[in-house]
Parts: structure tokens; C-alpha cells; sequence
């Protein structure tokens, strides 16, 4: 065949990327052609994403690809979002989830409107995290009226996105799944929890699966640009969608884990998940590429480890992570364990996990090795401790597929594996952005079925398999963990 190119924008956080994907038919050459910074800013007390500048660098790296390109998606984080005007024009900055207007008590005032915590999961499938899109909604109409009442559509970020650069105004389906304004079971906008909060129903917009093709860039951005023929075709709007959309699983139904700056671990399965424990643990029903569902649960990742690395490089310490991890790797097994959600600040990562260790009568680490070691083995215990929630509901053959940056971790690999008790599949490393890629592939027949984009991705990224071991060992720390 010919060769085919698409272009996947993956937008996180605090950077983005645009990667090139040339396919040949059996393989994809996965290219990092444009890298930007980006980060909120807070102006007037609150958080918001600089739109203007995502949209020039993203502009850049479009005039960047000099061949022929078939399509172009977008995926972002979840649950943000920007408002239009009746005329289409962007209201505002879009805000960020990081506000910290977006507290406990804002979500706990919303529920009791909503008939709290239960009522608010019977109607949507989702957990009620503080960030979510319908308690910042709910915050702006408290104190932004007059923007709320301006307010035509609302549009998830990268839905906002794919409207500047085509005109179209849609809401992909697993973005929609991070609001908790959409009711999973019924796959639909819910009634119940926009009305509740006389949100104007019509400011949604008609849900799509992945793989709808928007048309063209607009006529002056393509101008701008060099590239008239290019089709915006939408991707997974949310990045942990792609993340899972690149998992290398034959099967339907399947456990995995996201693995980078936050850890994701979840199932892939053809119903959602309902029940008191489920709310209890904060396991939120989102969605599929396909339409499908994906109990998840989020938890702190590989942001320790970025921590510390940034502690260490103060005191004169510049490690890589692979030299981190060498360190880790000759220290004694299983002495000390944090609990990693308790460490989701910035600070000094040195001193915050010796005074944890000391206060909750553990040996304190006091090498770099040590203080390492003791972060990826409470990773892997921690990550035991959710697989153990999910477990009544896993009915398939019991093995986690690892994609993301975490999965070149290879002694974290390992520890999952051993603290599991069950085989540890890793896949691809830029996990978002080759989801992306898939996604877009798929929605141009350059493969039709699951087997078909298994065998692409084995030859292109390959997949490496971590058997369990020291059960015993790894049994008798799990207890001790679950006591912390």
C-alpha cells in the first residue's frame, strides 16, 4: 500500500506534542515532530489554560509536516472545558481543573442539590472527584453569572479544539464520560443532574464515538498552515481513551494500567460497574474508544519519582531514571512503604518519605537507593490494592497490560508483577499518542479488527511479558502496606 500519514496532537498537562505516524501497511514510524510547554496560569485568583497559545504551536507543528497528511486528531486531559456564544465565539479563558476554587466544599454544596453522592453515580456511572465539568459549571454560576448566561455550548477541551480548527461543534464520547453530567448507562446527556443544577440543556452538543470525520481545516487555517486537504478526524477525546486504546489485548475485556505522571488502572468491559463499593472506592465508569466501558481508578504514579528526581538534582544529584532505578535495584527488598496518594505535592521528597517511614515505625531509607526503592515498591502495593477492588468483577484470564511512559520502567514492571501475583504485559511507551494514531487509522479502513491492530502494534512497539515472583515475600508486604 501506500504509505499513509496522520498526525496526533497528545496534549497533557504541562506539555504537548504533535507525532507523525507513517504507516506502510504492516508497521507505524511513530515521529515527534513539534514539543511545546504549557501550563496554567492563575490571573484574577483562578486557573486557566492558555487556548491561544496551544492553538500557535499547534499551528506550528501542522506547517511543520511537510508530506501529505490523511488526517489529524486531538486528545487532552479530561474534564475541562470552554463556553461559546450564540455567534460561536470563545467566552473566556477555558478554566483549569487545577483551580483552586474547585474544593471539597464546592462538590459537597452540588450533591446536596443533586441528592448526594449515590443519587449523583445511579445517573451518571461516575465518581465524584472535586475537578469534575459539573462542579466547575456549578462554581461559575455561583460566581460568574453573567459568563454562564452568555453561555450558548459548552465544549470539552479538545471538542473546543477540533471547533477552531474546523467550525464543527460535537462532543466526543470518552470525554463526555469525565463530566459526570453524561449518564453512561443510558448514553446520554442526563436530565436529572442538568436539571438539578439548571444547567440550560441546550448547551450540550450531540455525543460521537471516536473516528468521526469533522471535514476540513477551516479555509484561513489551512491557508496559514500549507495544508488544504487535511481532515480533522476525532480521536479519543480524552488521553487515558487513547492510553487504553493502545493497549496490545486480543481480548474484549481486559485489565490495565496507564502508567506515567498519574497512574490509571482499570478494566475494559462491556458493562459498567454499579454498587455501594464501587462509590466507596471511587471507581469511575468512563468510556471507550468503541463506545465500551472502562472502570478506572486514578492514582498517584511516576510524580513521586519526577519529585525526588528534582530533589536529588538540588543537592548536586543529576540522575536519570534508569539510573534511579539501577540504585533501587541493589538496595534490601521490601523494608518501607509510603502510602503514594498521601504524596501529591510538591516539596522535599527526601525528608517527607524519611518522616513517614519514621512515624509509622518503619527502617527509614536513608540512601538515594533506598528512598527509590521504597517509592516503586509502594507503587506496585498500591496498585495491588486497587486490582484487589476490581477483582470480583475481572471474569478473564488474570494478567495487567502495561502501556505509557512507566512502562519502560522495567524494576517497577517487575514489582507490579510480583505484587500482583499475575503476568505483567508491557506495550507501547507514548501510549496517548499511538491510541491517537489507532484511532485515526481505524476511521480510515487501514485495519478493520482487533487482531489486525494487535499485529500493527506488536510490529511496531513490540511487547515484553514480567512473571511473577517471590509470591510469599511480596504477600506478607501487602499486609503490612494495608496497615499503613
Amino acid at each position: 500500500m501506500t504509505e499513509k500519514n496522520v498526525l496526533a496532537f497528545d496534549l497533557g498537562a504541562s506539555s504537548g506534542r504533535g507525532m507523525l505516524a507513517s504507516f506502510d501497511g504492516k508497521k507505524i514510524n511513530l515521529k515527534e515532530i513539534h514539543r511545546f510547554p504549557h501550563n496554567f496560569s492563575v490571573l484574577n485568583g483562578h486557573a486557566y489554560w492558555n487556548i491561544l497559545s496551544l492553538m500557535d504551536e499547534m499551528k506550528k507543528g501542522l506547517s511543520l509536516c511537510k508530506s501529505e497528511i490523511s488526517g489529524v486528531g486531538f486528545d487532552t486531559w479530561g474534564v475541562d472545558c470552554g463556553f461559546l456564544s450564540k455567534e460561536g465565539e470563545l467566552l473566556g479563558i477555558p478554566g483549569s481543573y487545577r483551580d483552586s476554587a474547585l474544593e471539597d466544599q464546592n462538590m459537597k454544596e452540588a450533591l446536596e442539590l443533586l441528592g448526594g453522592e449515590e443519587k449523583a453515580f445511579a445517573h451518571t456511572g461516575i465518581a465524584s472527584l472535586a475537578y469534575n465539568t459539573i462542579y466547575k459549571i456549578y462554581y461559575m454560576q455561583k460566581t460568574m453569572p453573567s459568563l454562564m448566561e452568555s453561555a450558548n455550548k459548552m465544549l470539552l477541551m479538545p471538542n473546543l479544539i477540533e471547533y477552531l480548527f474546523s467550525g464543527v461543534m460535537h462532543t466526543e464520547y470518552s470525554i463526555a464520560s469525565t463530566t459526570q453530567l453524561y449518564d453512561m448507562k443510558e448514553k446520554k446527556w442526563s436530565a436529572y443532574m442538568i436539571n438539578q443544577l439548571r444547567i440550560p440543556k441546550e448547551m450540550f452538543t450531540t455525543v460521537d464515538l471516536a473516528g468521526k470525520d469533522l471535514g476540513l481545516l477551516r479555509s484561513d487555517v489551512a491557508a496559514e498552515v500549507g495544508q488544504k486537504s487535511l481532515h480533522i478526524i476525532s480521536a479519543p477525546g480524552h488521553d487515558t481513551a487513547c492510553a487504553v486504546a493502545a493497549v496490545p489485548a486480543k481480548e474484549e475485556e481486559y485489565t490495565f494500567l496507564s502508567s506515567g505522571t498519574w497512574s490509571l488502572l482499570g478494566i475494559s468491559s462491556k458493562k459498567m460497574l454499579e454498587g455501594e463499593s464501587i462509590v466507596k472506592n471511587k471507581i469511575s465508569n468512563e468510556g471507550t474508544a468503541d463506545g465500551g466501558y472502562r472502570p478506572t481508578v486514578n492514582i498517584i504514579g511516576l510524580w513521586i519519582t519526577q519529585e525526588i528526581r528534582r530533589n536529588f538534582a538540588s543537592q548536586g544529584r543529576d540522575y536519570s531514571f534508569v539510573q534511579m532505578a539501577e540504585l533501587a535495584s541493589k538496595e534490601k527488598p521490601l523494608q518501607s512503604f509510603i502510602c503514594p496518594d498521601d504524596f501529591m505535592q510538591p516539596g522535599d521528597y527526601i525528608t517527607k518519605i524519611r518522616e513517614y517511614c519514621k512515624q509509622t515505625g518503619q527502617p527509614v531509607p536513608m540512601t538515594d537507593g533506598a528512598l527509590v526503592r521504597c517509592i516503586l515498591e509502594s507503587l506496585a502495593l498500591k496498585y495491588r490494592q486497587v486490582y484487589d477492588t476490581l477483582k470480583p468483577y475481572i471474569h478473564w484470564e488474570e494478567k495487567l497490560y502495561i502501556v505509557g511512559g512507566g512502562s519502560q520502567n522495567e524494576l517497577l514492571n517487575q514489582f507490579t508483577a510480583n505484587a500482583l501475583g499475575i503476568p505483567v504485559i508491557t506495550g507501547a511507551s507514548e501510549a496517548t499518542a499511538v491510541g491517537n494514531v489507532m484511532s485515526q487509522m481505524k476511521a480510515l479502513g487501514l485495519y478493520h479488527t482487533r487482531e489486525e491492530k494487535c499485529e500493527i502494534l506488536d510490529h511496531s512497539f513490540g511487547t515484553k511479558v514480567y512473571e511473577p515472583k517471590e509470591k510469599e515475600a511480596w504477600q506478607e508486604a501487602y499486609a503490612r502496606f494495608c496497615k499503613l
